[in-house]
């Protein structure tokens, strides 16, 4: 054709990328032949090119920068030239041009993920093997001195080739990889996290991508491949990395990475036998009635659920007499739920090393799902114990006078940060935000009063908020 005969100078030329037309014989745009244009936009030309003499396809993205912009973006893209990982295509030369830059990379085969799933092969097996590879890619850049971000991920920069997924396109990470705030840093809509509107990144911004990400691959399984469980999951997964609030998302790709592969490992049937632990920063903030509604409603959604009573309230023992049914071992049933006393004696000087782990694991392996571990007050002797829970429920309160103990007791969790879910007990939504400010790094909700029960909105939060802490227990 008469247009592969044309030079990659007179392409870059005709579109009006800023490069000089009078360039020497020895210009480096003379190496390469067009083969054809793949995308143009405003400021930049991606075309699919040869090596004349190496007889190599290749990628050559042409970039127009302001003179203000153009140092920051060379240095970004001199980053990329770093990159060495099997699922990123290789740059092989940056070039900086009067009023921009061109970068040559590596020619990917393959289909866009886009293609891929409207064609209906994608499979239950392969949407999570794609996120799981994914996940490994964003590991990889996030992990770099200073984290390099992608901030484009959508359907059409990803490509898929024989099982193995590629990410492609790093044209918002040359010009957006730094954290902190910059301005024009939007990314796809649809698939840009909330903040990147406001001019702000970090790491979680990328994982809220990979969250529509999942959405979408899961919405275009058209094959039916996905069972009702194995989906429930999946959008389980994709809530928590797609909420509004950065601490509230997985904390890095590895955590994203872990949960998906709880759901093949699982296939999504049966569940892993998990211990939520619940304690309070003082008295009287609702742990006891919260976890028995919690228990009451695993127990609606099918599964097999406990009660653990590891403080010194003695409750156990005041409802055994009015209990329903007495199960023997110190089990008993009360109002549809299995209820137990922690036999280690927190807080009585238990001794032989018996710990609530210990109890735990028995009842674990009696095939309790979910046990919802009561820990009372959060005090010094109990917290290395509330500490091992699979997910850990810390309830505060954000009067004046209860302020010194949620901060003594939030001091005592430092670390335990990426499976903590702080409830602030009564509160309202604008006393949540408010108090949400003030911990940027922790995921934060309101539970509502007891008495305000009867109101549909503040049940229907109850409700989203067990359904929340069950979803997140099941992928642990």
């Amino acid at each position: 054709m008469q247009k592969e005969r044309f030079s990659l100078r007179f392409c870059i030329r005709y579109f009006k990328m800023g490069l000089s037309a009078e360039r020497s014989d020895g210009d480096w745009t003379n190496k390469y032949r067009l083969v054809r244009t793949l995308k143009e936009r405003k400021g930049t030309g991606v075309y699919l090119a040869e090596h004349i003499r190496l007889k190599r396809l290749c990628v050559i993205k042409t970039i127009r920068g302001s003179t203000r912009e153009k140092n920051a973006i060379l240095g970004e893209a001199a980053s990329l030239k770093q990159l060495q990982h099997s699922g990123i295509p290789k740059i092989y030369d940056i070039e900086e041009e009067e009023n921009g830059f061109s970068i040559v990379e590596e020619y990917i085969q393959g289909e866009s993920l886009t293609s891929y799933c409207l064609s209906g092969n994608s499979k239950k097996e392969e949407i999570i093997s794609f996120m799981i590879q994914l996940c490994d890619l964003l590991a990889y850049l996030h992990k770099r001195t200073p984290p390099l971000l992608h901030l484009d991920l959508k359907p059409d920069n990803l490509l898929i080739n024989d099982g193995k997924l590629y990410l492609v396109d790093f044209g918002s990470a040359l010009c957006n990889g730094n954290t902190g705030k910059k301005e024009g840093l939007t990314g796809t809509p649809g698939y840009a996290a909330p903040e990147c509107y406001r001019g702000e990144a970090e790491v979680r911004s990328d994982i809220y991508s990979a969250g529509k990400l999942l959405t979408y691959m899961i919405s275009e399984n058209r094959a039916g491949t996905l069972k009702r469980w194995e989906r429930k999951k999946l959008d389980a997964v994709a809530a928590k990395a797609c909420r509004e609030k950065p601490a509230d998302r997985y904390r890095d790709a590895d955590a994203m990475k872990k949960a998906l592969e709880g759901v093949q490992k699982h296939g999504g049937r049966r569940r892993k036998s998990c211990v939520v632990g619940l304690a309070g920063s003082g008295r009287r903030m609702g742990v006891t009635y919260f976890a028995l509604a919690c228990a009451a409603f695993a127990k609606r959604q099918g599964e097999r659920v406990l009660y653990l009573e590891c403080n010194e309230s003695a409750m156990v023992q005041q409802v055994s007499e009015k209990a329903e049914k007495q199960k023997g071992d110190g089990l008993f049933v009360y109002h549809g739920i299995e209820v137990a006393e922690c036999r280690t004696g927190i807080g009585r000087g238990a001794g032989n090393g018996y710990s609530v782990d210990n109890e735990t694991e028995y009842y674990k392996n009696r095939g309790y799902s979910v046990i919802f571990a009561d820990f009372g007050v959060l005090t010094t002797e109990n917290l290395k114990e509330f500490a091992r829970a699979d997910y850990c429920l810390f309830f505060v309160g954000e009067k004046d006078w209860e302020l010194e103990n949620t901060w003594r007791g939030l001091a005592r969790l430092s670390g335990l940060e990426e499976k903590l879910l702080l409830l602030l007990y009564g509160s309202s939504e604008k006393g949540l935000r408010a108090f949400s400010r003030q911990l940027p790094g922790l995921s934060c909700r309101r539970v509502p009063f007891v008495n305000g029960m009867e109101d549909r909105t503040e049940k229907e939060v109850m409700q989203a908020l067990m359904a929340e802490v069950l979803e997140q227990s099941a992928l642990l």
